[in-house]
């Protein structure tokens, strides 16, 4: 799994970038891209592991978890 830090998130649409941790370009990723938590916990700083999947637009983010 790749690592990265939320870097902004919009919970009124749902969505939001990440900065990867690999020195890629930010990525999208969905709120569904996190199965286990709600929208309300979902915060620009959070450390968080993912795998990349392609979207319907480009790479997107999907499995997410938050790293503690």
């Amino acid at each position: 799994m790749l690592t990265g830090t939320i870097k902004s998130y919009n919970a009124k649409n749902a969505f939001g970038f990440i900065i990867q941790d690999d020195g890629n370009e930010d990525l999208f990723f969905f709120k569904t891209a996190f199965s286990k938590i709600d929208n309300s916990k979902i915060e620009v700083g959070q450390k968080i592991s993912y795998v990349v999947a392609q979207g319907k637009k480009g790479p997107q983010a999907a499995k997410a978890e938050i790293i503690d």
